[in-house]
């Protein structure tokens, strides 16, 4: 990865670590992932498995998926939004996908509006990375938002490097690092449709 796409996803961070109260007001409690989603996450990952949650911000599909009776490590690359969590109760660890190892197994993954921070040319190395922190058929829950193009969104709460991924892209990239997509749906976001596909480690 180049300088200064390294520097994109440093300077995402830095504006998440400034501004998280700001982004914690505009999603309002509510988790970005829809309930099929979760339930399925869920079923895959079995009630004893527990899932690793990259990305996991204020933590509000963490608490879904807990209310499921799911075990979920919550991290975060971003320090403020586990400050945030602690206040509320929950454990969040720091954790910088791009230069931190995974430690353990986990029976799922689940990574929700977090890959459009990411330049194209770390998607292959990232999705093998999760691969390599899954058991044995494990299930990936990802979130990302679709199209082909690549652009900046400036807003209240930062300025964030989008990169978006049509159907075919991203499920090449999957079958790359050994998954195969089980269900899928999109449904319409911020920016256009946002795409969430639930696959499992073959």
């Amino acid at each position: 990865m180049s300088s200064d796409r390294v520097g994109e996803n440093r300077r995402a961070v830095a504006d998440y670590e400034r501004t998280a109260g700001e982004y914690v007001s505009t999603v309002d409690g509510r988790p970005s992932a829809s309930a099929d989603a979760l339930h399925r996450l869920a079923g895959a990952v079995g009630p004893a498995g527990r899932v690793l949650e990259i990305g996991s911000g204020p933590g509000w599909d963490a608490d879904a998926l807990e209310a499921l009776g799911i075990d979920v490590h919550r991290t975060d690359a971003a320090m403020a939004f586990c400050e945030f969590q602690a206040e509320r109760g929950k454990r969040c660890d720091r954790l910088d996908l791009l230069a931190d190892p995974i430690q353990g197994r986990y029976g799922g993954v689940m990574m929700l509006c977090v890959l459009q921070h990411f330049a194209r040319s770390r998607l292959e190395g990232i999705l093998r990375k999760l691969a390599g922190a899954l058991e044995t058929d494990g299930a990936l829950l990802l979130m990302y938002p679709e199209g082909e193009d690549d652009a900046w969104e400036h807003g209240s709460a930062g300025d964030y490097r989008v990169v978006r991924w049509t159907v075919v892209a991203m499920d090449a990239r999957l079958t790359q690092a050994e998954f195969e997509v089980a269900w899928d749906e999109a449904r319409e976001g911020r920016g256009g449709s946002w795409r969430t596909v639930l696959a499992r480690k073959r």
